[in-house]
């Protein structure tokens, strides 16, 4: 092996350690741990869960009734505090701030909260809830053109901000990856956004196994790409000013790592999952 080859291999091992390292880091330590510099609400709030449903194999919809309005931006997430175990969890809010009630997507783990939710969570359970997260979205920022981009659970927070944004003249434009079609939680509730609403956008992108809807004309069989992201960057520096755009991203570290580093443009993004 050359000198030249030795240093390659040197720098891949050491950036595969670094990586490795950091994600380890992350599944130990809590989501109070890992979130401990972010803005918090001083108020932790009464909720009691009104419905519980499979939105797909591996993810569980909750809605909470707040004893009083809570308020929060698109983007922000939840403190969760549940039952009988001193273990918070951390979930981003998909449901519109408007609404009344909050709406978490929870995938299943064997993490003591997530694990409650769906093995043993009931309607009527009362749970603790406590706002928190400095990447979100305004729905009046006034920005002309935001770009989304989700991967797998990673589509809450997300969606949050477009049900806010529908009503406004911002157009927003959402590349959405999961495993399998399966995994596309909110497909429905996209289709309908950009059935309805003109400055809604959606491309899919589909990494295992194959597409059986027949209605889902915008599945890539590819995980969503730098090439394909700076593609729609470039087109849209072409048609507007840098500072009345936002790029958003959200999914699994290992994602947002990656394609951080490689779009041509600040993207904004919290990695605390």
């Amino acid at each position: 092996m050359t000198a030249a080859s030795l240093a390659l291999h040197s720098r891949r091992f050491t950036s595969l350690l670094a990586t490795s390292t950091s994600v380890l880091s992350r599944i130990m330590s809590t989501h109070l741990e890992r979130t401990n510099g972010n803005t918090r609400e001083p108020e932790v709030e009464n909720c009691t869960v009104s419905s519980i449903t499979d939105i797909s194999p591996t993810v569980k919809l909750l809605q909470l009734a707040p004893e009083r309005p809570v308020t929060f931006k698109p983007g922000q997430w939840v403190d969760f505090f549940i039952p009988r175990t001193n273990m918070v969890g951390g979930y981003s809010l998909c449901s519109d701030p408007r609404s009344p009630n909050l709406e978490l997507a929870v995938k299943y783990s064997t993490h003591p909260p997530a694990h409650w939710v769906h093995k043993t969570c009931k309607m009527g359970e009362k749970v603790l809830v406590r706002v928190g997260g400095d990447v979100f979205l305004e729905p009046d920022s006034r920005v002309k053109v935001v770009l989304l981009i989700a991967g797998g659970i990673g589509i809450n927070p997300l969606l949050s901000m477009i049900r806010a944004g529908v009503d406004t003249e911002t157009k927003y434009h959402l590349l959405y990856s999961a495993a399998t079609v399966e995994e596309l939680i909110f497909f429905d509730d996209l289709e309908k956004l950009t059935a309805s609403h003109d400055n809604v956008t959606v491309e899919y992108f589909i990494t295992k196994g194959t597409v059986k809807l027949d209605n889902l004309v915008k599945a890539n069989r590819e995980r969503i790409s730098p090439e394909a992201v700076n593609k729609l960057v470039s087109d849209y520096k072409s048609r507007f000013d840098e500072s009345d755009m936002r790029c958003f991203l959200c999914g699994p570290p290992p994602m947002i790592d990656f394609l951080s580093k490689e779009i041509k443009m600040k993207c904004e993004y919290e990695k605390w999952w």
